[in-house]
């Protein structure tokens, strides 16, 4: 889904070898163009406005002060929610960046990942913690503009302090945001959660029109509306994320994995797995193995 009335923006960014801090404003309706899944985790912190963020099969309605945490890999996208314009920060960062914290965390995990190994997707933090919060972020946005000595440091240590407090804040008090639940809303999730889980399939809009009762037109336009997908490219996702797993993590050969995923034919797989991760699967695996010897 693309833009709804060509919003104006303004951004400032900075990036590093493990660290990318992207602030945007818009004014004007907006949803997220492209479809988004990386090897990085993802903070979300909306500073002004409102907007649902679509996360692998739920839709959260988020709102000024909420923070939002996106494994890796996990298929996201944020959608417009009526209002005219909002403002946020997005922190991406690789396991490198965190690495140096490992083993301060409960159980001996790694206290910045807290929400990510608890696998918590939203947080509301309390009047308190949200002014906190705000003002790391605008110190953070402050030394981006004006790029003093040493900014590339600090904007590290301030990073280091948001995940920090977002992860103490997280073990005194999990308020989490509850996913939208209308009953359209559940349905839309019952049929990602059936694609989650039979990916391997092969799934159309027919056969899931014929399990959950609808007609293919209104499941095909509901499902957009709602994820901001198309039921083809959701699947692809789905099954691209699988692949790339299989890929890391095993020695399957690209034929079988292929098969394993989904796909009929290792030609649609190798096209449809370069357009969505920029790299052929044998590059894919490669450049992994690469990168951990």
């Amino acid at each position: 889904m693309s833009e709804l009335a060509k919003p104006k923006s303004k951004q400032i960014i900075h990036r590093d070898d493990s660290l990318l801090l992207d602030y945007t404003e818009r004014t004007g309706q907006f949803n997220m163009p492209g479809n988004h899944m990386h090897d990085s985790y993802e903070v979300y912190y909306l500073l002004s406005g409102r907007r649902n963020y679509f996360i692998k099969d739920r839709l959260y309605p988020i709102e000024k002060g909420d923070l939002v945490f996106i494994p890796k890999y996990d298929l996201h996208r944020t959608l417009a929610s009526g209002t005219a314009g909002h403002e946020r920060l997005v922190i991406n960062f690789k396991e490198t960046f965190v690495q140096r914290f490992a083993g301060e965390g409960e159980g001996g995990g790694n206290i910045l990942l807290y929400p990510f190994e608890k696998g918590i997707y939203t947080f509301r933090p309390q009047a308190d913690d949200r002014h906190i919060l705000e003002g790391l972020i605008y110190r953070m946005l402050r030394e981006i503009k004006e790029r003093p000595s040493g900014y590339g440091t600090y904007l590290q240590a301030l990073t280091v302090e948001v995940l920090l407090h977002a992860a103490r804040c997280l073990e005194k008090y999990e308020t989490e945001i509850e996913p939208c639940e209308s009953p359209l809303h559940r349905k839309v999730s019952e049929i990602a959660a059936y694609m989650n889980e039979n990916y391997m399939k092969p799934l159309t809009l027919g056969h899931l029109s014929e399990r959950f009762y609808l007609s293919t037109f209104y499941l095909s336009r509901v499902f957009r509306e709602i994820t901001g997908f198309t039921f083809v490219e959701y699947l692809n996702h789905v099954r691209i994320k699988e692949a790339q797993r299989l890929l890391r993590d095993t020695s399957l050969k690209v034929l079988r994995i292929s098969e394993q995923v989904g796909f009929e034919s290792i030609a649609h797989f190798g096209r449809v797995f370069k357009q969505m991760v920029g790299l052929s699967p044998t590059q894919y695996r490669r450049m992994h193995m690469a990168q951990i010897h």
